[in-house]
């Protein structure tokens, strides 16, 4: 088979069509993919920075209840030792 630039002209056509081919069957649903996923993560991350805030809330006012408690603890003690 000699090249010819018919051949050739046919060559990169077939290659040009084949690249399209992939890019439209592949390359694209994979970024498609790739976009939802990333705004999935974004969406993560925003809930485990409310989940976050709102342990940080729980923890200090676990720790109000606590003080409480042992307050209460003492006083019932001063109460059983009259």
């Amino acid at each position: 088979m000699e090249l010819t630039l018919s051949n050739t002209v046919q060559i990169i056509s077939v290659i040009g069509f084949l690249a399209l081919l992939v890019k439209q069957l592949i390359i694209n649903p994979l970024q498609a993919a790739i976009s939802s996923l990333n705004k999935a993560v974004e969406e993560l991350k925003g809930v485990l920075t409310r989940i976050e805030r709102e342990q940080n809330h729980i923890d200090r006012r676990l720790v109000v209840v606590e003080e409480s408690a042992k307050s209460a603890h003492k006083r019932l003690d001063g109460m059983e030792g009259r």
